[in-house]
């Protein structure tokens, strides 16, 4: 970035433009990054309401906050204590829905050809942000509360106080409903880090460290050698090493030895924050317990906390963590509620030279954020372990499997088995013909986006199959490792040997695996809600899935449903943190 050249200032395009001087300002370009911060914003409102600093949109005051209270010291003094009046005007009343001068009817914005949804005061009447997203909901209440207990609006700061006590006790008791975001999770964490670090009440600044510590224990268990696993909603086709929430986490959690190339800018409140997160928490990042292992999760709907939580939760997740794997899935695979792009299937193999592989299997071309999340509809899916069957009644479902290059295939009727670096993969196909890599769909999917000469995904290629018109179609999944099965030919030598495909009721819908170890799954597809699950055996009770992390004695991280207690193992360590009555204890050992 060059000096001075960070950006401009309308509406939140300080998003990127106050990052942007911080890090010049951090690089040495001080007097370019003070007189770029310390400009009046273009703003008619930020001009004539609060002395032409901007408190409005959500990405914009959590920087402010950083501003203010981190470099505020190397600011003109002049400045600063403008910054402290424009602060005390905008929290002297609470700002969300404070009737705004500049607000027009909808007849006045037509005159005026204002149209779309538009976010600025002019379409909402507000002094702030009403957006109320996860991520800018953290922005705004920790902006708000900081400003407000600064400049002594104690009213206000007590009533942010309260509504981020509810948000963090709504996270521990039944989860965030932008749960695990490849996009946003890392937006809700620096949002947080500025009340962790500059909130004086102590009370508060816990309440900051109880939602720092669930965001990166979520995190956690996602993370995979640099890269993100799923599932996850609002997922914007985040794939690959340091991509999304995988390159903010990167900076706590490490593995993978080579930095991004173009680190995402929110790395600069990441590391000017005296947070960290807890041991534990870093060990879980790093798999370092004893594997395999499962944890059975479930998530809100998006608008659970608005209410204060969920009756009960709507999403149910299994991942299966290998030696080195990680595979994950909802019983509905990929959903688009408008907006929401929620990804319900990815698996993870480790790779030397790029952390991970990302395999993601979609059944349709038609996408607006990516593959991650594309789907015809009617996916439902099983998971016991890392074992997985995945039909669509539809019998014409065309399936694609992004997987790398390096992959080697080998094709044995309807059984394919892929060999991964340290991973293996036996696809049983249900229903399935035309099996293979596909030139023209891995030009499509891997090669230059409309904004970009390069390819998307170079090292990777898409494999495909489609229905044979008989019936609901899919496949099985099982995986295989070296601690479990050898090499890769004793793996597809047992594969073809011991694995069983019972497929007498796919008429039905219904299907059941037996892998090569034994391990069984099966599932019956629904109309509606989630299909039947049989895990070895045993037919899945859903009423048993609702914890926010659980599984056996060996899983190493729970949380019960509404119970408030986190606890954490690996590495040797542990780490417990209970929120009780609103108020957060903590404990590493």
């Amino acid at each position: 970035m060059a000096p001075g050249k960070y950006g401009g200032t309308f509406f939140e395009s300080e998003k990127a433009s106050y990052p942007n001087a911080f890090i010049g300002f951090l690089k040495g370009q001080r007097a370019e990054a003070l007189k770029f911060l310390q400009q009046d914003d273009s703003e008619p409102w930020s001009r004539k309401l609060t002395l032409g600093v901007d408190w409005f949109p959500s990405f914009t005051i959590k920087s402010q906050t950083r501003k203010y209270f981190f470099f505020g010291q190397y600011l003109d003094p002049a400045y600063r204590q403008r910054m402290f009046d424009s602060a005390k005007i905008w929290t002297e009343q609470d700002p969300l829905r404070r009737p705004n001068p500049f607000w027009l009817t909808p007849e006045q914005r037509k005159a005026k050809g204002m149209t779309g949804e538009g976010w600025t005061p002019e379409f909402h009447n507000s002094w702030v942000d009403v957006r109320s997203t996860d991520n800018l909901r953290a922005m705004r209440e920790c902006a708000v509360y900081l400003m407000a207990e600064e400049t002594g609006n104690t009213a206000v700061a007590q009533l942010y106080r309260e509504r981020i006590r509810a948000y963090v006790t709504a996270l521990y008791t039944t989860g965030m409903g932008e749960w695990d975001s490849a996009n946003y999770l890392s937006h809700a964490l620096t949002g947080y880090l500025q009340l962790y670090d500059f909130a004086r009440d102590p009370e508060v600044k816990l309440l900051a460290k109880a939602h720092l510590d669930w965001v990166c224990s979520a995190a956690a268990v996602k993370y995979f050698r640099g890269c993100w696993g799923g599932p996850n909603i609002r997922d914007y086709g985040n794939i690959g090493p340091h991509s999304g929430a995988a390159g903010e986490f990167w900076h706590y959690f490490g593995e993978l030895a080579q930095p991004a190339e173009k680190p995402y800018r929110d790395f600069v409140h990441i590391v000017t924050s005296a947070y960290r997160p807890p041991a534990a928490v870093v060990e879980l990042a790093h798999k370092n317990f004893p594997k395999p292992v499962e944890i059975l999760a479930s998530k809100p709907s998006y608008e659970g906390w608005f209410k204060g939580g969920e009756k009960e939760p709507t999403y149910f997740e299994t991942t299966f963590i290998g030696h080195h794997s990680q595979l994950g899935s909802l019983p509905n695979g990929h959903l688009d509620p408008p907006g929401m792009n929620l990804n319900g299937f990815r698996l993870l193999a480790e790779n030397s030279r790029r952390g991970a592989d990302t395999l993601i299997v979609f059944t349709s071309l038609k996408f607006s954020h990516g593959i991650a999340t594309a789907t015809a509809g009617g996916d439902q899916l099983a998971q016991y372990r890392g074992n997985l069957i995945w039909l669509n009644a539809k019998p014409d479902t065309k399936f694609f499997l992004l997987l790398p290059k390096s992959a080697v295939i080998k094709t044995d009727g309807a059984r394919v088995c892929f060999q991964l670096e340290k991973t293996w993969l036996a696809l049983h196909l249900i229903g399935l013909k035309n099996a293979g890599v596909d030139t023209d769909i891995t030009a499509q999917v891997c090669g230059p986006g409309a904004k970009s000469k390069e390819p998307r995904f170079p090292d990777d290629q898409i494999w495909s199959a489609e229905g044979d018109g008989s019936g609901p179609c899919g496949f099985a999944l099982e995986i295989g490792e070296p601690e479990t099965d050898g090499d890769f030919a004793t793996f597809v030598a047992a594969v073809t040997a011991n694995s069983k495909l019972d497929q007498s009721k796919r008429a039905e819908g219904e299907a059941h695996f037996t892998s090569a170890r034994g391990e069984r799954v099966g599932l019956r597809l629904a109309k509606e809600r989630r299909p039947a699950v049989w895990r070895n055996g045993v037919e899945h009770d859903w009423k048993q899935h609702w914890n926010l992390w659980a599984g056996d004695a060996t899983t190493p991280i729970t949380l019960g449903w509404k119970q408030a207690e986190l606890r954490v193992r690996a590495g040797g360590r542990e780490f417990r943190g209970a929120l009780k009555d609103g108020h957060y204890t903590f404990e590493n050992q």
